[in-house]
């Protein structure tokens, strides 16, 4: 029996907790949204699984992520799981006109399930603002997914960037 199930993703710079920008980018690159971000940066990473599902690991560009269940969102309840983390854009250069740096998510989730996501992002200067935060602000992103029996991977049947 297939499971269907809700994540939320979402992403904010940590000193100033400003919400990242996005833009579309039509068909230029290997996705249509490019997410803003600033090199030598600390993000707030917030994952919400709807209804609950545990998260055993993290691991993002091949890097293992502590997560952590997050206690203060209100209203949590065994329909809803929210995890935290922090991830750091240290090391990367900035990215020149055209091009686009790929962050590449897994969530390995119970019973040994894969989930991953990339997101297409492009790197500015620390500190700079000018063209970080043109365009929208990324409130969360929303993948609709599914889980086969008998498999050890989720589908993504729907994103949506809000």
């Amino acid at each position: 029996m297939a499971t269907d199930f809700k994540l939320t993703f979402r992403m904010s710079a940590r000193a100033a907790g400003d919400v990242v920008c996005f833009k579309q980018d039509g068909e230029r690159f290997d996705q249509t949204h490019t997410v803003k971000l600033n090199t030598d940066t600390e993000y707030d990473l917030k994952f919400s699984l709807k209804p609950a599902i545990y998260v055993d690991k993290l691991m993002i560009n091949g890097e293992l992520h502590k997560l952590e269940v997050c206690k203060e969102i209100k209203n949590e309840s065994d329909e809803l799981r929210n995890y935290k983390t922090q991830y750091e854009t240290s090391g990367y250069d900035v990215s020149k006109r055209g091009q686009r740096k790929e962050l590449l998510f897994v969530l390995e989730l119970e019973n040994g399930v894969y989930m991953k996501f990339s997101l297409q992002c492009k790197m500015y200067k620390v500190g700079e603002t000018d063209h970080a935060h043109w365009g929208q602000k990324l409130t969360a992103i929303d993948f609709d997914c599914k889980m086969e029996e008998g498999h050890n991977y989720v589908t993504v049947t729907k994103e949506k960037y809000l």
